[in-house]
């Protein structure tokens, strides 16, 4: 009656309850890693999710918005402010007025040329003439 226990294969059935028990615990903590790994992704995933919202409402409005200007431009004050600015255009009695400038008036010229142009009433080429003459030289 001393031994009460009966070992087969090497281990008695306490050996082979305690390394079952072992198993079952590692298993057990391999299976809750795995899942925290898993639940740690999803919470990743459910963040992206929101922040492609975000940017997916953002976009929405900013489309209505332009919508609104688009429309907006169909109004007859709209097509009149376009075609101002774009085409240059004129309503009725209204003139388009350009100005040219030509380069060969704004050319420097060099001795009596040069004084003869300054007394002249173009007060532009006036100053041309005095930085050339009097400040440029210097």
């Amino acid at each position: 009656m001393a031994n009460k226990f009966k070992v087969i294969g090497g281990l008695s059935r306490k050996a082979r309850f305690n390394i079952t028990i072992v198993v079952i615990i590692l298993f057990l903590v391999v299976a809750v890693f795995a899942s925290i790994n898993q639940i740690k992704k999803i919470i990743e995933k459910r963040k992206e999710i929101t922040e492609l919202e975000e940017r997916l409402s953002w976009h929405r409005n900013e489309n209505i918005e332009l919508l609104a200007l688009e429309k907006s431009l169909y109004d007859q004050e709209g097509i009149e402010l376009e075609a101002r600015k774009q085409f240059n255009m004129t309503y009725e009695d209204e003139k388009n007025i350009s100005v040219v400038l030509d380069r060969e008036e704004n050319e420097i010229r060099t001795g009596a040329e040069a004084k003869q142009d300054y007394s002249s009433n173009n007060l532009w080429g006036n100053i041309g003439v005095f930085y050339n003459q009097e400040i440029k030289d210097k």
